[in-house]
């Protein structure tokens, strides 16, 4: 008992003096007061500030992509309003090399042709499976699609390149993205394998 009374005695020791100052004397429940609201609104203010600096945070970031969005329907109107000014045979001629359908059937034609043109036989033809999907809304902006296929045909040297010729140059936009020539047989023909690709807008 007579220890911890000299522990409070030597803390009291301590204290009395300072409480004597006259500034903590006079103004000590004040500034106390003013430490422990200022301690009470920083922790509960504290919350409020990062939820609305996150807040800012995701609005910047919105108004970014709002922009972005805005910038891009921008260029395709101009892109719209370009393309309504272009002369009709120029039109024609997209609309040929990048119709709006599938239509395989132009596919087959330009390379059948394009091998007959320049008596070359074809020994193989084939299109890769694709979905086709039909537009609802006629004035939609479609999205280029690919249509793969391998072509093989047998003719000679010169023939062969003219043909690769007139692929480059058809009215169907197509693309060739490996071909290779070997040698068909004990004959002096070749024989051309090619895989490529046609578009059209989905």
């Amino acid at each position: 008992m007579s220890s911890t009374s000299n522990i409070y005695s030597r803390y009291f020791t301590y204290i009395k003096p300072f409480t004597k100052i006259p500034i903590v004397k006079n103004y000590g429940s004040t500034i106390f007061a003013l430490l422990t609201i200022s301690v009470l609104i920083f922790f509960a203010i504290k919350p409020t500030v990062e939820t609305i600096l996150v807040l800012q945070k995701r609005l910047t970031d919105s108004n970014e992509v709002l922009q972005k969005v805005t910038q891009k329907a921008n260029n395709l109107s101009l892109a719209r309003k370009n393309y309504d000014n272009l002369d009709q045979n120029i039109k024609d001629k997209i609309s040929a090399g990048i119709p709006d359908t599938v239509s395989l059937k132009s596919i087959i034609q330009t390379l059948e042709q394009a091998a007959k043109a320049h008596e070359a036989s074809v020994s193989a033809l084939q299109i890769q499976p694709l979905v086709i999907n039909t537009k609802n809304d006629s004035n939609q902006i479609g999205s280029l699609s690919e249509i793969s296929f391998t072509f093989n045909t047998e003719g000679n040297y010169q023939n062969l390149i003219s043909l690769l010729q007139d692929l480059k140059n058809s009215s169907r936009l197509i693309s060739i993205d490996s071909l290779s020539l070997s040698k068909a047989g004990d004959s002096k023909a070749l024989i051309l394998s090619l895989s490529g690709k046609a578009y059209y807008l989905k």
